[in-house]
Protein backbone atom coordinates (compact mmCIF):
# COMPACT_ATOMS: atom_id res chain seq x y z
CA UNK A 1 0.00 0.00 0.00
CA UNK A 2 2.01 3.28 -1.13
CA UNK A 3 1.49 6.40 1.15
CA UNK A 4 1.85 10.03 1.06
CA UNK A 5 3.71 10.46 4.71
CA UNK A 6 3.30 13.98 5.67
CA UNK A 7 5.66 15.16 8.57
CA UNK A 8 5.61 18.59 9.88
CA UNK A 9 8.40 20.32 10.64
CA UNK A 10 10.03 20.08 14.89
CA UNK A 11 9.69 23.26 17.44
CA UNK A 12 10.54 26.95 17.05
CA UNK A 13 10.15 29.57 19.11
CA UNK A 14 7.07 31.05 17.25
CA UNK A 15 5.19 27.60 17.79
CA UNK A 16 6.18 27.34 21.43
CA UNK A 17 4.53 30.97 21.78
CA UNK A 18 1.78 29.63 19.85
CA UNK A 19 2.23 32.53 17.53
CA UNK A 20 0.64 32.55 13.90
CA UNK A 21 3.14 32.70 10.73
CA UNK A 22 2.57 35.44 8.45
CA UNK A 23 4.08 33.10 6.00
CA UNK A 24 7.05 35.13 5.24
CA UNK A 25 8.54 34.38 8.47
CA UNK A 26 11.23 32.05 8.54
CA UNK A 27 12.55 31.01 12.00
CA UNK A 28 15.26 28.13 12.53
CA UNK A 29 14.33 25.34 15.36
CA UNK A 30 14.80 26.00 18.75
CA UNK A 31 17.41 23.48 20.76
CA UNK A 32 14.35 21.40 21.71
CA UNK A 33 13.34 21.13 17.98
CA UNK A 34 16.29 19.96 17.01
CA UNK A 35 16.04 17.12 19.16
CA UNK A 36 12.11 16.62 17.82
CA UNK A 37 13.06 16.54 14.30
CA UNK A 38 16.44 13.94 15.21
CA UNK A 39 13.95 11.34 16.85
CA UNK A 40 11.66 11.21 13.38
CA UNK A 41 14.75 9.60 11.96
CA UNK A 42 13.98 5.91 12.68
CA UNK A 43 10.35 6.42 11.84
CA UNK A 44 11.19 7.37 8.88
CA UNK A 45 13.84 5.46 7.45
CA UNK A 46 11.34 3.02 5.81
CA UNK A 47 11.11 6.21 3.69
CA UNK A 48 14.58 7.05 2.22
CA UNK A 49 13.75 5.71 -1.03
CA UNK A 50 10.23 7.26 -1.07
CA UNK A 51 10.02 10.75 -3.36
CA UNK A 52 10.85 12.96 -0.64
CA UNK A 53 9.78 17.15 -1.14
CA UNK A 54 10.46 19.51 1.15
CA UNK A 55 9.10 23.08 1.76
CA UNK A 56 11.92 25.97 1.40
CA UNK A 57 11.69 26.96 4.85
CA UNK A 58 14.16 26.99 6.81
CA UNK A 59 12.78 24.93 9.67
CA UNK A 60 11.33 22.55 7.21
CA UNK A 61 14.95 22.21 5.91
CA UNK A 62 16.33 21.34 8.54
CA UNK A 63 13.81 19.11 9.99
CA UNK A 64 14.19 16.95 6.87
CA UNK A 65 17.88 16.89 7.29
CA UNK A 66 18.24 15.90 11.09
CA UNK A 67 15.36 13.31 9.91
CA UNK A 68 17.91 11.73 7.69
CA UNK A 69 16.40 12.48 4.15
CA UNK A 70 16.97 13.44 1.42
CA UNK A 71 15.15 16.08 -0.38
CA UNK A 72 13.62 18.10 -3.11
CA UNK A 73 12.30 21.56 -2.61
CA UNK A 74 9.13 22.71 -3.73
CA UNK A 75 7.75 26.13 -3.38
CA UNK A 76 4.19 24.49 -3.40
CA UNK A 77 4.79 23.21 -0.22
CA UNK A 78 5.27 26.41 1.89
CA UNK A 79 3.19 27.71 4.40
CA UNK A 80 -0.39 29.17 4.38
CA UNK A 81 0.53 32.98 3.47
CA UNK A 82 -2.36 34.50 5.67
CA UNK A 83 -0.17 37.51 6.41
CA UNK A 84 -2.09 38.41 9.81
CA UNK A 85 -0.01 40.95 12.26
CA UNK A 86 3.18 39.18 13.30
CA UNK A 87 2.97 38.31 16.50
CA UNK A 88 -0.85 37.72 17.00
CA UNK A 89 -1.10 34.43 19.02
CA UNK A 90 -2.82 32.17 18.52
CA UNK A 91 -5.11 32.38 22.53
CA UNK A 92 -4.84 36.31 22.47
CA UNK A 93 -8.42 37.60 22.82
CA UNK A 94 -9.74 39.64 19.70
CA UNK A 95 -11.13 43.58 20.57
CA UNK A 96 -14.42 42.94 18.51
CA UNK A 97 -16.10 39.93 17.49
CA UNK A 98 -16.30 38.29 15.49
CA UNK A 99 -12.74 37.87 15.89
CA UNK A 100 -10.74 38.77 12.29
CA UNK A 101 -7.85 36.24 12.69
CA UNK A 102 -9.71 33.54 12.04
CA UNK A 103 -8.29 32.14 9.25
CA UNK A 104 -9.95 29.27 8.64
CA UNK A 105 -13.63 30.84 8.57
CA UNK A 106 -14.33 34.01 6.17
CA UNK A 107 -17.33 34.31 7.99
CA UNK A 108 -15.48 34.50 11.40
CA UNK A 109 -13.56 37.64 10.08
CA UNK A 110 -14.66 41.10 9.77
CA UNK A 111 -12.31 41.87 7.52
CA UNK A 112 -11.12 40.82 4.05
CA UNK A 113 -8.66 38.80 3.32
CA UNK A 114 -5.27 40.28 2.93
CA UNK A 115 -2.90 37.83 2.27
CA UNK A 116 -3.56 33.70 0.56
CA UNK A 117 -7.23 33.17 1.06
CA UNK A 118 -8.29 29.96 1.73
CA UNK A 119 -9.90 29.46 -1.72
CA UNK A 120 -6.39 29.99 -3.18
CA UNK A 121 -4.15 27.67 -0.20
CA UNK A 122 -7.11 24.97 -1.12
CA UNK A 123 -6.29 25.34 -4.93
CA UNK A 124 -2.21 25.14 -3.83
CA UNK A 125 -3.26 21.83 -1.63
CA UNK A 126 -5.07 20.30 -4.16
CA UNK A 127 -1.91 20.60 -6.96
CA UNK A 128 0.20 19.38 -4.63
CA UNK A 129 -2.13 16.49 -3.88
CA UNK A 130 -2.34 15.61 -7.91
CA UNK A 131 1.69 15.69 -8.11
CA UNK A 132 1.49 13.33 -5.39
CA UNK A 133 -0.56 10.91 -7.10
CA UNK A 134 1.32 10.81 -10.26
CA UNK A 135 4.50 9.88 -7.92
CA UNK A 136 2.44 7.23 -6.31
CA UNK A 137 1.35 5.50 -9.50
CA UNK A 138 5.41 5.22 -10.04
CA UNK A 139 5.23 2.45 -7.32
CA UNK A 140 7.06 4.73 -4.68
CA UNK A 141 6.01 6.40 -1.53
CA UNK A 142 6.07 9.66 -1.76
CA UNK A 143 7.02 11.77 1.90
CA UNK A 144 5.97 15.96 1.87
CA UNK A 145 8.07 17.79 4.86
CA UNK A 146 5.93 21.08 5.48
CA UNK A 147 4.08 22.98 7.98
CA UNK A 148 1.09 22.55 10.16
CA UNK A 149 -1.72 24.21 8.56
CA UNK A 150 -0.86 23.17 4.89
CA UNK A 151 -0.47 19.27 5.74
CA UNK A 152 -4.22 20.17 8.10
CA UNK A 153 -5.42 21.37 4.43
CA UNK A 154 -3.83 18.67 2.94
CA UNK A 155 -5.22 16.03 4.40
CA UNK A 156 -8.78 17.37 4.87
CA UNK A 157 -8.63 17.57 0.56
CA UNK A 158 -7.61 14.00 0.43
CA UNK A 159 -10.50 12.62 2.11
CA UNK A 160 -13.12 14.35 0.05
CA UNK A 161 -13.32 17.31 2.72
CA UNK A 162 -13.39 21.27 2.45
CA UNK A 163 -10.36 22.64 3.44
CA UNK A 164 -12.11 24.28 6.47
CA UNK A 165 -11.94 21.09 8.19
CA UNK A 166 -8.63 20.63 8.36
CA UNK A 167 -8.97 23.49 11.47
CA UNK A 168 -10.42 20.67 13.42
CA UNK A 169 -7.32 18.62 12.41
CA UNK A 170 -4.71 19.50 15.44
CA UNK A 171 -0.95 18.79 14.97
CA UNK A 172 1.63 18.46 17.03
CA UNK A 173 5.26 20.15 16.23
CA UNK A 174 7.76 16.70 14.51
CA UNK A 175 4.62 14.89 13.71
CA UNK A 176 3.96 12.31 11.16
CA UNK A 177 0.65 11.43 9.45
CA UNK A 178 0.06 8.94 6.49
CA UNK A 179 -2.70 9.17 3.75
CA UNK A 180 -3.16 6.35 1.55
CA UNK A 181 -5.82 4.52 -0.46
CA UNK A 182 -7.41 1.85 1.21
CA UNK A 183 -10.54 -0.15 -0.47
CA UNK A 184 -10.69 1.76 -3.01
CA UNK A 185 -11.04 5.34 -0.56
CA UNK A 186 -9.03 7.89 0.28
CA UNK A 187 -8.23 7.20 3.76
CA UNK A 188 -6.26 8.34 6.76
CA UNK A 189 -4.00 5.58 7.92
CA UNK A 190 -2.18 7.41 10.67
CA UNK A 191 -2.35 11.14 12.35
CA UNK A 192 -0.23 13.32 14.24
CA UNK A 193 2.46 10.32 15.61
CA UNK A 194 5.01 12.48 17.39
CA UNK A 195 7.82 10.45 18.86
CA UNK A 196 8.69 13.15 21.13
CA UNK A 197 5.48 12.47 22.59
CA UNK A 198 4.05 9.41 21.72
CA UNK A 199 7.31 7.11 22.43
CA UNK A 200 7.91 6.50 25.56
CA UNK A 201 11.80 5.92 26.78
CA UNK A 202 12.76 2.37 27.29
CA UNK A 203 13.31 1.77 30.74
CA UNK A 204 16.74 0.74 32.14
CA UNK A 205 16.97 -2.71 33.14
CA UNK A 206 17.15 -3.21 37.18
CA UNK A 207 19.57 -5.19 38.82
CA UNK A 208 18.03 -8.17 41.05
CA UNK A 209 19.61 -10.61 43.00
CA UNK A 210 19.95 -13.96 41.12
CA UNK A 211 18.25 -16.81 43.26
CA UNK A 212 20.74 -19.66 42.12
CA UNK A 213 23.97 -18.06 43.03
CA UNK A 214 26.02 -18.74 46.44
CA UNK A 215 24.44 -17.63 49.57
CA UNK A 216 26.44 -14.61 50.87
CA UNK A 217 29.35 -15.51 53.90
CA UNK A 218 27.23 -15.31 57.17
CA UNK A 219 28.98 -14.48 60.21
Amino acid sequence: MRQIVLVRHAETAWNRSRRYYTGQDDPTLTPAGESEAALLRPHLAVHRDAHVLCSPALRTRRTAMLAGLEAGFSADLREWSYRLPDGHTVDDGCAAAPCRHDVWDSALRSGPCTGECLPEVTARADYVLDCARRLLAGGRDVVLVTHGNLIRILTARWLGLPAGAGAHLALRTASIGRLAMYDARPSLLGWNFSPAFDVLPVPAPQTRPDPFSPAESRP
